[in-house]
């Protein structure tokens, strides 16, 4: 296991655990000020859903690239479909915020 093995591992580990601090903290703040309520849910549901389908399509798109012969590596294809996931949940969430 050379240097660069062992960063990548500890920042993925370092990454989700201070990003699973975040949406812990930032929960309980929104809890104390009352801010977990009906809207909050129906906002967080709606844009969880429709990320799901801009991933779902993503997925599509890069199975049709692949059967066109383009050559893709798992960590791309992987690091991709998170930046989709992520990406699409954030817009999504805004677009509702914004909606509702």
């Amino acid at each position: 296991m050379n240097i660069e093995q062992i960063s990548g591992f500890l920042g993925i580990l370092v990454g989700a655990s201070f990003g699973g601090l975040g949406v812990w903290w930032g929960l309980k703040k929104a809890a104390k000020n009352r801010g977990i309520d009906e809207r909050f849910k129906v906002i967080f549901a709606k844009s969880h859903s429709t990320s799901w389908f801009i991933t779902l399509g993503s997925i599509y798109c890069l199975f049709i690239l692949y059967l066109l012969g383009v050559e893709f590596s798992v960590p791309f294809v992987l690091g991709i479909l998170i930046f989709i996931q992520l990406g699409g949940y954030t817009l999504s969430y805004y677009f509702y915020h914004k909606k509702y």
